[in-house]
């Protein structure tokens, strides 16, 4: 990286609760659905199978056929964001009060790859934030499964402003002894923890920085660091980027995002982690902020989103 300029930086807002941006999130698909059952966030469920809708526990519910959802993915998204009648009036109305709407779902299946890109058609075109933070296909599954939900991601990329991508495969690195079952509850609580640090981290100053410079990326990978003692902000740095969803270089990252978030959040300890991240990140513009988080008692933690150039 050696005579790169240095990295932009822009701050979110890190703003006190009652102005932190509003967020929903949705729950896509079966596995979307599951993912959302433990979000704090207000949830709402959007799947072909009751059953999967049933098990999120959302307040707001949309169980849609099969045939209308292929019809919905299939048509000009733009009628599908502006005619009610289209994709239905209580739909529409599911992205009111919100300013970010984040977008789980598990791809391979039809509801959550093509339910995923509709909702973010939907969702953009009234103005939201929208990020979708999708599972991918384990490289055991079968080559169907994986081969739809490659071709369903370009559409969901397009769709939303930010599309963060989680492996499934690396919850053999994270995860090398745990059941499926409880290696998957840890997966979803790695995606709340996404979500709830930048939506805590988030004014609507920060959601339009968001918006302006997701522009530029593909996607995005996500990494989380935990220090404590005295090197803590080395070894949350450290931690961070030593995440198995970076599987890129660094010199194809155009924007990072850190959100730093300790019991009593230090100006001099951003500063130093910023420090430490300019020095991995060459020019790529760094978006930055930090909120207050008791139950971390002395630790810090850095949540750090990487989105790479198109």
């Amino acid at each position: 990286m050696d005579g790169a300029m240095p990295s932009e930086l822009i701050a979110l807002g890190s703003p006190p609760v009652e102005r932190r941006a509003r967020a929903k999130a949705f729950g896509v698909g079966s596995a979307g659905c599951n993912m959302v059952s433990q979000a704090v966030l207000p949830r709402v469920a959007f799947s072909t199978s009751m059953a999967d809708i049933e098990r999120s526990g959302a307040s707001e519910r949309h169980c849609i056929s099969p045939e209308k959802l292929v019809g919905l993915y299939q048509a000009d998204p733009a009628i599908v964001s502006r005619t009610m009648s289209v994709a239905g009036e209580a739909l529409h109305r599911s992205f009111e009060g919100a300013d970010v709407a984040f977008l789980m779902a598990g791809l391979g299946g039809a509801s959550g790859s093509l339910g995923t890109a509709v909702l973010g058609h939907m969702a953009r075109s009234k103005g939201l934030l929208t990020i979708a933070l999708v599972a991918s296909p384990f490289s055991a599954e079968s080559e169907r499964r994986r081969e739809f939900a490659a071709a369903s991601l370009g559409r969901i990329i397009d769709s939303t402003d930010l599309c963060i991508i989680f492996g499934n495969d690396a919850l053999s690195e994270i995860a090398p002894r745990l059941p499926i079952t409880k290696a998957f509850a840890l997966m979803n609580g790695i995606m709340h923890r996404q979500m709830s640090d930048l939506s805590s981290a988030l004014d609507g100053n920060g959601v339009r920085a968001m918006r302006e410079h997701a522009k530029d990326a593909g996607y995005g990978r996500f990494g989380l660091g935990i220090g404590r003692g005295d090197e803590r902000v080395e070894r949350a740095v450290d931690e961070a980027f030593s995440s198995p969803w970076f599987d890129f270089e660094m010199g194809d990252v155009v924007t990072a995002v850190a959100v730093y978030s300790a019991a009593d959040p230090w100006d001099r300890e951003e500063e130093m982690l910023l420090g430490a991240i300019r020095g991995r990140m060459g020019a790529a513009r760094i978006l930055h902020g930090s909120y207050r988080d008791g139950a971390l008692g002395d630790r810090i933690r850095l949540s750090l989103l990487l989105m790479r150039q198109r």
